[in-house]
């Protein structure tokens, strides 16, 4: 099951120029209805603008953790539902790498 990262988490990805910053979890994409991502993020120092969209990205892109976001007990309980909620099409990507 896959570990999510505290909002806020400062992340390089493979093959990225600039790090990015997780906004939020498990975003559905729009032109593929059903399909999740792991996250949503912006472009670290940017983050959201008007002219700049969110990327979703998958815990498979990334290479490192460059600051670990904000950890409460209230963030904690969160992502522990959401870990046991995980969109059906992820658990089904999950089970097909087994």
């Amino acid at each position: 099951m896959l570990k999510l990262l505290p909002i806020g988490t400062v992340v390089r990805l493979k093959g990225a120029e600039v790090p990015f910053m997780i906004a939020g979890y498990f975003p559905e994409d729009e032109d593929t209805p059903g399909e999740f991502y792991d996250y949503s993020a912006f472009p670290y120092p940017v983050g959201f603008s008007s002219t700049i969209e969110a990327s979703f990205l998958n815990a498979a892109d990334i290479e490192g953790i460059i600051a670990m976001g904000y950890q409460d007990q209230e963030q904690m309980e969160f992502v522990k539902k959401l870990e046991s909620f995980q969109p059906e099409a992820q658990k089904e990507e999950g089970q097909e790498d087994e």
